[in-house]
């Protein structure tokens, strides 16, 4: 069994709030998954990639304007309690097939230059992706830009905070389907588990869940009767 499967992996440092350690969060993909095991939860934010433009025509200007923007945003994000920005490199990783690539968080366009950042909100027990979508626009709204510059939103996409602290959880899961295959089975055979190392993968089921889990494969080879 394999997925062709897409999820974006960011390894981020917070700047809102207090917290100040390095994180992995990753963005749910809103594909099929092959693998009958998985761990159902609230996502823990919502996201929407914000690209800062400018259309100077001088690129120090741009750069400059860029960079004043970006900063004003990570400084009034520390202002919110629900609110977290983040910058950074972000790894897409997909089946062996394909080869991962990775992004810089400050990139430049021919027309004109961008700088990209992803805005999370929290998800509580209230609120769904469009609660945390409308806060996220006010968000953004608040802030005055100079007449040449512009934001421009991405996808709303929820995400999950250090999903690998679930990889225990889902194993233990994958570990009972086992021992259900072996008694239905009569203990008549040899059961293969593959793609266990993989990285716990993020799957948006509605406005607020997410599944998570493994893309691994499992072989059952019987033994013949006599």
């Amino acid at each position: 069994m394999r997925a062709s499967l897409l999820f974006c992996m960011i390894s981020v440092t917070v700047f809102a709030g207090i917290s100040s350690s390095s994180s992995f969060y990753v963005i749910a993909f809103s594909g099929e998954k092959t693998t009958a095991i998985s761990l159902e939860k609230d996502a823990d934010y919502a996201s929407i990639s914000v690209e800062i433009l400018s259309d100077q025509k001088d690129p120090a200007v741009q750069f400059k304007e860029i960079k004043q923007i970006q900063e004003l945003i990570l400084n009034k994000a520390k202002e919110q309690q629900d609110i977290e920005i983040h910058k950074g490199p972000i790894l897409l990783s997909a089946t062996p097939a394909k080869t991962g690539f990775a992004i810089s968080s400050g990139y430049y366009r021919t027309q004109s230059s961008a700088a990209q950042l992803h805005i999370l909100a929290k998800l509580d027990e209230k609120s769904d992706i469009y609660d945390c979508a409308i806060r996220i626009k006010g968000f953004l709204d608040s802030i005055t830009l100079p007449s040449k510059v512009k934001l421009e939103l991405g996808q709303i996409q929820l995400a999950v905070k250090n999903p690998e602290e679930y990889r225990s959880a889902i194993l233990k899961k994958i570990g009972d389907d086992v021992e259900f295959v072996k008694t239905a089975i009569g203990h008549n055979g040899k059961i293969t588990l593959s793609g266990l190392e993989q990285p716990v993968l993020v799957r948006q089921v509605d406005d607020r869940k997410v599944e998570l889990f493994i893309n691994y494969s499992m072989a059952v080879e019987l033994s013949e009767s006599r």
